[in-house]
């Protein structure tokens, strides 16, 4: 009568092991999707409405819209409706290193912005085709 019971409880201490092998790896691929991720270009995008779109990823440019990633949506936002697009650059401060420090990073005066107000639509065109150029999106951005 015992042995069957213990063949049970064996064979349970063998499914936890194996659900806990299989919840490490999760973590495990999560925490590396996170990291790639958080390395990846930040964007902000100003409509002519005056409306920002924050802290999305490029992703492509189909026809004449570009195609934007934030978290898990995908936005398309037409060329001839942008303003400015700004790449919004980490800010690292050293201690006794000349330059703008915090008060800088905060305002924003490191970050690469691209004003296409004046700019006629096929010269909007060309400037985000050279932002992929300088920029290319990330594989993750790409991702669902």
């Amino acid at each position: 009568m015992i042995g069957p019971f213990r063949k049970l409880k064996t064979m349970q201490l063998k499914f936890m092991r194996f659900g806990l092998l299989l919840c490490s790896l999760a973590l495990v691929a999560a925490r590396a999707t996170a990291q790639t991720n958080k390395n990846a270009d930040r964007w902000q995008v100003t409509y002519d409405t005056g409306q920002i779109l924050w802290d999305v990823r490029l992703v492509k440019l189909a026809g004449d819209s570009l195609q934007v990633r934030r978290g898990d949506s995908l936005a398309v936002v037409p060329v001839g409706k942008i303003t400015e697009l700004r790449l919004i650059k980490k800010s690292e401060m050293e201690l006794g290193a000349p330059g703008g420090g915090a008060m800088a990073a905060l305002m924003g005066s490191d970050d690469e912005v691209y004003d296409l107000t004046p700019l006629e639509f096929s010269d909007r065109l060309r400037v985000v085709q050279k932002i992929f150029l300088y920029h290319p999106p990330d594989s993750a951005a790409a991702q669902p």
